[in-house]
């Protein structure tokens, strides 16, 4: 009898029924095979066919409750969520309780507002220094973090790094190699699979690999050129450029991605630097603190000043970054003050509660930086500790975790891709296995694994729409000297595909890597007055969302494609279908007009793109490395199933876990069990 109404208690809460496999009765048996030609197109990620079988599902069962989550899902992966959420609310009249269905709805309402807006962060924990058992350290100066989410953490004392995974679990410890041990790292920086370090008492800027092996080193003690007297930070510019705060001989070094020496910056009059002790770059700004001066010297990339700042309060400047349009700059007698870019006030940061609700001060900071997800770290050289705030939504909410498709090609093999998001909408990276759980058929799957990173992101895909216009015909020219740094960057196993947007869309060339044929195609082409990008872009994205890797979608635009472009589809549907598959839309145009790029803002700053303006000098010379850098985040799942072969065409249930930082995210998806090969 307990038995009973425990299992009675447990359906009752988790309201698990209304989402089950139905019965189907004589007539119904349509809409379970609708359903299931549903989920597996969606499960090789056809979205669009999906949809349409899941819609004829529904319609001709209307509790089918199963096809209506399904159909949801796919009208989300489409871009279509002001309908997927109107399914949505379907649902959740008939599961009132359901957990899974709430969080749901919550996610995609926030989604379609555009995420969370509230930039309140709140006290999330503390990583003493001291109390870590064999990750020990003492004096911290400085924090980094790679593309995983891992971060590195730099102690002054005990001349170490110790390595913490997204979850701040310490996973190891560097003390250098036997030729190059750490003697006083007082900065450090992630860059291109590597960790660079400034040692102040070796005067050398020594490289790691992300395992803690010694690489190779910059500069030694001197005077001269490439040379160091107490380096004292150390940042990267856009194009790969470090720059070394040479503290001791009052002065900025620049080396080029070689290691080359390049530039030598020291200021001028007012702006002489003294004891240059914490360096940033942004927007081909160098902001330099000196300490001795206790000032903020701005300089242009040829060294040129451009402003000093300075503030009566400030007793003892240390660091400096710029993170979410805000600079951070890290007094260790005062504590820390931000400035804001956009609206220039200074505020110097209060005193914060812990989780106890004890006040705690910051004694001595000596840098402050960001993670992926927005997360803020401060360190604390005089407490030997690092505090971490994150912002207050995404702590008290559950994760947007998402199916995307289960791969059963390899049956008994099962591969689940997975997407995990916050509330803002960003992408969180570093999850561990661990923090993952599989249930299938309601029972737990203790044994899977976590695909390769690195094996996902091999390939870089592209899809590139251009603009079928008299206009970008006669910028040939431009296109080829804009294009070609990306081109000649290009591998082998690289995939591009073009689209021409005409007064109907059509793909020319389904994979190349070479721009001669796509000029040529421009070239041949006869030039039209519409350009129905809408069409392309849809074409293009689905296209786009089935591939593993990095990948982006890129207009070629001159001054002619216009808003009425986006006739058959909208810019917002495009948007969403982007975002749904984490797929950045840039615009290269040869149009020098500096007005036109807020007529692509719409869509190139939601998306995380960019619009470039080909003039054969800029940024364009980096766009391989740039579209190289938005990885495919997806978690992919992999396990062996116990299901039985035979039982051919039976529908198998899947849910998926994750708890990460202690917020929890879930998702259930299903399969069926595929016919012999």
């Amino acid at each position: 009898m307990r038995k009973f109404v425990t299992t009675i208690f447990l359906l009752v809460c988790t309201q698990i029924l209304p989402l089950d496999f139905p019965n189907f009765s004589l007539g119904e048996e349509n809409a379970k095979e609708e359903f299931k030609r549903g989920l597996t197109y969606k499960n090789l990620r056809e979205y669009s066919a999906a949809k349409e079988r899941f819609q004829k599902a529904v319609n001709l069962k209307k509790d089918f409750h199963l096809a209506r989550l399904e159909l949801s899902n796919n009208y989300y992966l489409l871009g279509e969520w002001e309908e997927a959420l109107d399914e949505l609310e379907i649902l959740a009249t008939k599961a009132k309780n359901d957990l899974l269905i709430s969080n749901k709805i919550e996610t995609l309402r926030l989604a379609i507002a555009g995420g969370v807006t509230e930039k309140e962060k709140i006290y999330f924990k503390t990583i003493e220094g001291d109390s870590i058992r064999g990750f020990r350290f003492r004096n911290p100066v400085d924090i980094t973090f790679d593309e995983d989410g891992n971060f590195y953490v730099a102690g002054f004392d005990t001349s170490n790094v110790i390595k913490f995974n997204a979850a701040g679990t310490p996973i190891s410890n560097w003390r250098g190699g036997i030729t190059r041990k750490l003697e006083r790292p007082v900065s450090l920086v992630y860059q291109n699979q590597k960790i660079y370090i400034a040692d102040f008492l070796r005067d050398e800027v020594l490289i790691f690999d992300l395992n803690g092996s010694f690489l190779s080193s910059i500069g030694g003690p001197g005077k001269g050129p490439g040379q160091f007297r107490g380096p004292s930070s150390i940042c990267f510019d856009r194009s790969g450029n470090l720059f070394v705060a040479d503290s001791g001989n009052g002065r900025i070094q620049k080396f080029n991605s070689n290691g080359q020496f390049v530039l030598e910056i020291s200021g001028m009059g007012n702006s002489k630097l003294i004891n240059p002790s914490g360096i940033t770059v942004d927007a081909n700004k160098l902001y330099v603190v000196d300490k001795d001066k206790v000032q903020v010297h701005i300089f242009d990339g040829d060294g040129n000043t451009l402003e000093t700042i300075s503030k009566p309060e400030w007793k003892k400047p240390r660091n400096i970054k710029i993170l979410e349009n805000q600079i951070f700059l890290t007094d260790e007698l005062t504590g820390i003050w931000t400035y804001s870019l956009l609206n220039g006030d200074w505020t110097q940061l209060p005193k914060f509660r812990d989780k106890k609700g004890v006040y705690r001060v910051l004694f001595r900071p000596f840098a402050a930086n960001m993670d992926g997800t927005g997360s803020l770290y401060f360190v604390d050289f005089g407490k030997h500790r690092i505090d971490i705030f994150s912002q207050k939504n995404n702590l008290l909410s559950n994760l947007d975790l998402k199916i995307e498709s289960i791969d059963t090609s390899d049956f008994p093999n099962i591969h689940i891709y997975t997407r995990v998001k916050n509330r803002g909408g960003k992408e969180l990276v570093g999850i561990d296995r661990l923090s993952f759980r599989i249930f299938e058929n309601d029972n737990m799957t203790p044994l899977f694994s976590l695909a390769n990173k690195n094996k996902v992101n091999e390939k870089l895909n592209l899809a590139i729409i251009y603009e079928n216009s008299e206009s970008l015909k006669k910028g040939k020219l431009s296109l080829e000297d804009g294009l070609f740094p990306l081109f000649r960057s290009l591998h082998d196993t690289d995939h591009v595909a073009v689209y021409r947007a005409g007064k109907d869309s059509q793909l020319i060339l389904r994979e190349t890597v070479s721009l001669r044929d796509i000029l040529a195609k421009i070239r041949d082409g006869q030039p039209e007055e519409k350009h129905n990008f809408g069409k392309a872009s849809i074409a293009a994205l689905k296209k786009l969302s089935m591939e593993i890797g990095p990948k982006a979608l890129v207009y070629l635009v001159s001054k002619e494609a216009k808003e009425d472009s986006f006739y058959q589809y909208q810019k917002s549907r495009i948007v969403t279908y982007a975002k749904a598959h984490s797929i950045p839309i840039y615009v290269l145009t040869t149009n020098p007009n500096p007005s036109y790029e807020e007529s692509w803002s719409d869509i190139t700053s939601p998306t995380n793109g960019k619009y470039i303006y080909l003039d054969g000098e800029g940024e364009e010379r980096e766009l391989y490395k740039q579209f190289r850098s938005h990885l495919d985040y997806r978690y992919i799942l992999s396990y062996k199933t116990d299901t039985n072969p035979e039982l051919i065409n039976r529908y198998i249930k899947i849910g998926i876990g994750v708890n990460h930082r202690g917020v929890k995210g879930r998702d259930e998806g299903g399969y069926f069990v595929p016919e012999p090969r």
